[in-house]
C-alpha cells in the first residue's frame, strides 16, 4: 500500500485517545478528575487559555516520577485499529509526527509512542527524577502548526507533503497549511476548515484518505 503523504501528523487527545485525554486519564489515577474536569470545561467555554490551563493542572502532577505516569497510562482508551494504522504507515515510508498540546512528560510515556519521529507538548521542570509542578515551556493553539513547521524545515519537507490528522479547534491552524487535513470524530470548528471529515472507531478507516 503507497500514501501521498510522506510525514502525517495525529493530534493526540480525542483522536487517538477516544472520549478522553491525557490530562483526564491521569487525573482520574491520581484523584485529581473533578479539578481537571472544571479545567476542560472552563477552556472549552474560551474562559481561561492554554497558559492559565498549564499552570493550574501542572501543580496536580508534583512529585511523580515518569515510571508513575507510564503505569498510569496503561489501559488508555486508544481508537480502534491504532497499532495496525501506524505500522501501515511506517512500513509505507511514512513519518508520523504526534502534534499535540498535551504534556510532552506524558505523550513520551505513551504506550504507541515509539511509533512516532518527534512529540509536541507542553514541558515541565523534573528534579531528581520527579516532576516539579512547574511549567518549564508554555505552548498556544499555534503550537502544533509550529512544531510541524519546525520538523519540516529541519528535514526539507514542505508542509504540502503533510497530512493532518485532528478533531478540535488546536487543530486548525495545522488543517489550514497542511497538504491534507481529515477531521476524526471532530468538533464542527475543525470539520469546518478540513479537507475530509470521517466519523468512526477503528483508525484504520483515515487510510483511504491518504492514498
Amino acid at each position: 500500500m503507497s500514501f501521498r503523504f510522506p510525514v502525517v501528523a495525529f493530534d493526540l487527545d480525542g483522536t487517538l485517545l477516544r472520549n478522553t485525554t491525557t490530562s483526564l486519564v491521569l487525573a482520574e489515577a491520581m484523584g485529581h478528575r473533578p479539578a481537571v474536569e472544571e479545567l476542560e470545561r472552563l477552556y472549552s467555554a474560551y474562559k481561561i487559555d492554554n497558559y492559565e490551563f498549564a499552570s493550574r493542572e501542572a501543580s496536580l502532577f508534583t512529585g511523580a516520577s515518569p515510571e508513575q505516569i507510564r503505569q498510569h497510562l496503561r489501559g488508555a482508551p486508544w481508537i480502534g485499529g491504532v497499532e495496525e494504522t501506524l505500522r501501515a504507515l511506517t512500513e509505507a515510508g511514512c513519518t508520523l509526527l504526534l502534534a499535540t498540546l498535551a504534556w510532552r512528560f506524558a505523550a513520551q510515556e505513551l504506550e504507541h509512542r515509539p511509533w512516532f519521529a518527534d512529540a509536541s507538548g507542553a514541558g515541565m521542570d523534573l528534579e531528581n527524577g520527579l516532576l516539579t509542578g512547574r511549567v518549564a515551556q508554555h505552548i498556544d493553539e499555534d503550537a502544533k502548526l509550529a512544531f510541524v513547521e519546525s520538523w519540516c524545515r529541519a528535514h526539507g519537507v514542505e508542509l504540502g507533503q503533510v497530512a493532518a490528522i485532528g478533531d478540535s479547534r488546536s487543530d486548525v491552524p495545522l488543517f489550514k497549511a497542511a497538504g491534507r487535513a481529515i477531521a476524526l470524530n471532530a468538533t464542527q470548528e475543525a470539520r469546518d476548515v478540513a479537507d475530509h471529515t470521517i466519523d468512526t472507531e477503528d483508525l484504520r478507516d483515515i487510510l483511504p484518505l491518504l492514498r
